[in-house]
């Protein structure tokens, strides 16, 4: 790899006027001191890779306050390409589908019951208004045109209303019982909950059960490297960002998701719109989460 003797040069000297040492330079890049002094001495071997190369230049030339474009176009030939592409995260727009459709297919769920009851309902209020038209009608007629008295003068037909009244009731609690089964089956839905499953070293694995989706937020209170990829390949972030910056992404298509973090203690972290706590005392470290939908379960 071609050393960057003139680059490096140019970074020392524009450290050295700011009057910054290289203990300074780490806490504000929060780049380790061994890699800023490779930087410097055009080392670039020592560090973790090209991509790592030429991110954390860029976070030098910052800090110094030279615009690091300017930088990478002047010392193009000096500079390692670039290997690692970054994919572009879903659109907002079409996270939103995701969540419309599995709140369409819940919804469908349920609807057999629903319509069940709005037929129930229908029959009800039908024989309700056929009971009030016949009794509007009986009212007009004199009670003893027409008919006969049987068994201790009683009639058989005044006999009807009461066993009416009795199946309308029926059809009532029929009608309760349906609401309140559909009431309890929400209620016994299971709440979201993140399971342990390991720590190895620096990385920590979770599993995400009882979700019907796989959101995250990042907010973050200081400068921190943040890279993310779905352990198959595909990568979905992967830059250093500013303090005050906050990210959003809806993985809820993915069953993994893996996030390496260059300064934690600057990151809070929220799944699902809940706060996450990371598990290790340490400024770098990664967290793998797996998703497991409702319906996988």
């Amino acid at each position: 790899m071609l050393a960057l003797s003139e680059l490096g040069m140019r970074l020392k000297n524009a450290r050295v006027e700011k009057n910054l040492t290289l203990e300074q330079l780490q806490e504000m890049t929060k780049i380790q001191k061994r890699y800023l002094q490779a930087i410097e001495e055009g080392n670039l071997h020592l560090l973790p890779g090209n991509f790592y190369a030429r991110a954390f230049v860029k976070s030098y030339s910052e800090a110094v306050g030279i615009d690091p474009e300017m930088l990478f176009e002047e010392h193009a030939n000096e500079l390692p390409a670039s290997n690692k592409q970054v994919t572009e995260i879903p659109p907002r727009v079409q996270s939103k589908k995701t969540k419309s459709n599995k709140k369409a297919r819940r919804f469908l769920a349920v609807l057999p019951s629903v319509v069940a009851v709005v037929f129930i309902i229908s029959i009800l209020i039908g024989f309700w208004y056929f009971l009030q038209k016949n009794t509007a009608i009986d009212e007009g007629v004199p009670k003893d045109i027409g008919q006969e008295t049987v068994d201790g003068g009683k009639d058989e037909e005044a006999l009807k209303p009461e066993e009416e009244e009795e199946e309308t009731q029926l059809f009532e609690e029929e009608e309760i019982e349906e609401i309140e089964e559909i009431e309890e089956i929400e209620e016994d839905l299971p709440e979201q909950e993140l399971v342990f499953v390991e720590t190895k070293g620096k990385e920590t694995v979770y599993q995400l059960l009882n979700a019907d989706e796989f959101t995250f937020n990042i907010e973050l209170d200081g400068k921190s490297y943040i890279e993310i990829d779905n352990l198959k390949g595909k990568k979905f972030h992967a830059s250093i960002e500013d303090s005050g910056k906050v990210l959003s992404f809806d993985f809820s298509e993915e069953d993994s998701i893996h996030f390496n973090f260059g300064a934690s203690n600057n990151v809070r972290l929220f799944i699902n719109d809940e706060p996450f706590e990371f598990p290790l005392n340490i400024a770098h470290q990664k967290v793998t989460f797996h998703f497991q939908e409702e319906n996988e379960q």
